[in-house]
This record gives C-alpha cells, structure tokens and sequence, in this order.
C-alpha cells in the first residue's frame, strides 16, 4: 500500500519541527527499520527491495556519520565515527553477498545506541513521564 499524501505531509511536518535531539532518535529508528526490512527480503528472495532498503539504512547511518562534531564531540564523536563505518561496510558486505549476518551486526550496533540517545533525549527534555511522547524502541532482529 502506497502512503497517501496526507501521510507524506505529515510525515514532512513532524521532521521539519522536530528538535535535533528527537531527530536523531527519528534517523536511529529509520535505520533500524530498513535494516530488519532488508532482512525480511533477504528471507523472501526479494532482491531489488533488500537493496533498496539497505540503501535507504546505508544513507541514514552516512548522514549521522557527516552530522558528527568532533570538536564539540569529545572522545564520543570519533567512537560513532568508527561504528558508524563499521555498520557502512556491513551493510555493502549484506548487500553484495545477501547475508544476514552482517544486518545483525548493525542492528546490534543500532539498537543500544538508540537506546543510549533515547535516554539523553529524556534527561534533557523531560519528557520520560510522558510515553506518547516517547520515540518508539524498534529492536526487531533480521
């Protein structure tokens, strides 16, 4: 079923107003969902989606990877850098042999550092008592 357009706007609208906190949390939780949907086609056979949604994880994890600042980053941001490189290559490595494994390893990477950001995101804003408010914890597994 193809998104309506409403979907789409509101989609657009909930990222354009987003803090850059809870925007992190939206590009964690997208590249989560890609990956374990690249899984899914790899179960199926389904070649062209495994791809497609392995290219859509791939430049959501790039572009955590540009976002990083390594003067304000400390120790932290070269860290993620090497995660997020790590996680880059497992995704071509899944892509090009069509293997789970690799998938899992960066859902294993994903998953704790979404975690990780979802608390911070809580401490900062306050909004741990409110769980609609809450970014939802995808840890699904390929």
């Amino acid at each position: 079923m193809v998104p309506s357009r409403y979907h789409d706007q509101y989609r657009r609208n909930q990222i354009s107003t987003s803090s850059q906190g809870r925007l992190i949390l939206m590009m964690y939780e997208g590249a989560i969902k890609f990956t374990t949907l690249a899984g899914e086609s790899m179960t199926k056979g389904d070649l062209a989606n495994q791809g497609k949604y392995i290219q859509k994880a791939h430049d959501i994890i790039n572009e955590l990877s540009l976002a990083l600042d390594f003067k304000k980053g400390g120790d932290v941001a070269p860290r993620l850098e090497s995660l997020y490189q790590f996680a880059l290559s497992q995704l071509t490595l899944a892509n090009i042999k069509s293997d789970k494994k690799p998938l899992l390893a960066v859902l294993n990477i994903l998953n704790p550092l979404l975690e990780a950001w979802t608390q911070l995101y809580d401490a900062t804003t306050n909004t741990g008592q409110d769980e609609a408010a809450q970014p939802k914890n995808i840890t699904s597994k390929c």
